[in-house]
């Protein structure tokens, strides 16, 4: 915004320049404004001195010339009627006219300029006695428009815009700050308040901000809290029908009512685990992004499971993140991917946009392209493709949707896509902002 700012003015002070410029240019004036009122004076009092007697008037001609002027009485005008035209010329034509109330025909007046500051200024007047008063002299010429640009443009231009850039810079700093504390929101970042300063726009602004960061923060707090209370107070009667169900009598029975206080049990657990987002409990802090993904292929063939990564640099990558809770959705990837294709295959590429994408592959049956959402929801499991464990009951169908939430929160996006058709399988797509 700043450099639109200063660019806007400086095109406003060119703008400027350019009707100044456009004025003195259509004006068509040749000789400076002061000089011409002088050497007009001049010819009026050559021609008062040429009224005199012939010998007197002539003597007084004689001394009045100088170097940048002369006077003489003759029987003939020096300029011919052909050299008369131009705006100078008609200016001082009508002013003599006017001020000696001479006529019109008894007036000549031609210019010829020298060079871009002098000219030769030749005046004719003609007196009663039918004799002529000749002047010739040099005005000062108006200066050619480059002459004064070189001058004004800089003095006015450069002190404007640097008091302009200073006041500009002083006017967007909350404004830039603000948008950086934005950006670290949307990452899911704890940010302090910020300072009311500025002008009192971006100090409303500003206000908003903090009370809205404030607002959530309460928002997300108090919901923890709640889910928490009821994750509490439902652990009690789920352990308490559990002893109950141990003393029934009749097997089948007896394990169906086990395995589904298990599964509840799980749910109340999975669903205070998700409510909670720890996303917003942990620093953020730069990391090499590469080591987590090994780490987390570490972690699982430790467990016996096919993961492999491929397509790392020798190099570190550093990355700004909460590495915690980014393993946490690279950890539900993997044991998706696994559960369901039986193997993973992780890879970090450059996305489109600067964003950095990692990718996990498997060799499962895939998901329908109409179903490729619905299993972002809370709960729900597809069935029966990607549900032939339905007997877990640590399956509840929260890990996509815990996964997703951990990569919003630092302002990427998660998204499903089926393989071509020689590499049947899902691929789960990260996309990180760098």
């Amino acid at each position: 915004m700043a450099a639109q700012l200063v660019g806007l003015l400086l095109i406003g002070l060119v703008a400027a320049h350019a009707v100044g410029l456009l004025l003195v240019v259509t004006n068509g004036e040749a000789i400076h404004s002061i000089s011409r009122e002088q050497m007009t004076e001049h010819a009026a009092v050559a021609w008062r001195l040429g009224t005199l007697p012939e010998a007197q008037a002539r003597q007084a001609l004689a001394a009045a010339r100088d170097d940048n002027a002369t006077y003489a009485l003759a029987t003939a005008s020096d300029v011919s009627p052909g050299n008369e035209e131009g705006l100078d010329q008609d200016l001082i034509r009508t002013q003599l006219v006017n001020s000696l109330r001479l006529p019109a025909d008894a007036v000549r007046v031609s210019l010829v300029r020298l060079d871009s500051r002098r000219g030769d200024l030749r005046i004719s007047l003609r007196t009663p006695g039918a004799l002529w008063v000749n002047t010739l002299q040099h005005p000062v010429m108006s200066q050619a428009w480059r002459r004064p640009l070189r001058f004004s443009v800089p003095v006015s231009t450069l002190p404007v815009l640097v008091i302009v850039f200073l006041f500009v810079r002083r006017i967007l700093r909350p404004i830039k700050a603000l948008a950086h504390a934005a950006e670290r929101v949307s990452r899911g970042e704890q940010v302090e308040p910020l300072p009311v300063t500025g002008p009192s726009e971006a100090r409303e602004v500003t206000q908003a901000f903090n009370l809205m960061q404030q607002r959530i923060t309460r928002f997300v707090d108090d919901r923890t809290r709640m889910l928490g209370a009821i994750s509490h107070d439902l652990r009690t009667p789920i352990t308490s029908l559990r002893l109950r169900a141990e003393l029934v009598d009749d097997a089948p029975l007896k394990a169906a009512m086990i395995r589904t206080l298990d599964e509840m049990r799980v749910m109340v657990e999975e669903t205070l685990r998700f409510a909670r987002d720890d996303a917003r409990n942990e620093d953020t802090r730069e990391i090499d992004l590469q080591a987590l993904l090994r780490d987390v292929a570490d972690e699982q063939r430790a467990q016996g499971r096919d993961v492999q990564v491929h397509d790392l640099a020798a190099s570190a990558l550093p990355y700004r993140c909460r590495p915690v809770n980014l393993k946490r959705a690279l950890s539900n990837l993997v044991d998706n991917a696994v559960h369901y294709g039986r193997r993973a295959r992780l890879a970090l590429t450059n996305g489109p946009a600067g964003m950095l994408e990692i990718h996990v592959d498997d060799d499962g049956p895939g998901i329908p392209a109409d179903r490729l959402q619905d299993v972002f929801k809370p709960f729900v499991r597809l069935d029966p493709a990607r549900s032939r464990n339905r007997q877990d009951a640590s399956n509840v169908g929260l890990g996509l949707s815990i996964a997703r939430s951990c990569i919003e929160a630092h302002g990427g996006r998660l998204e499903l896509e089926n393989r071509s058709l020689d590499q049947p399988g899902l691929r789960a797509v990260i996309s990180l902002p760098t």
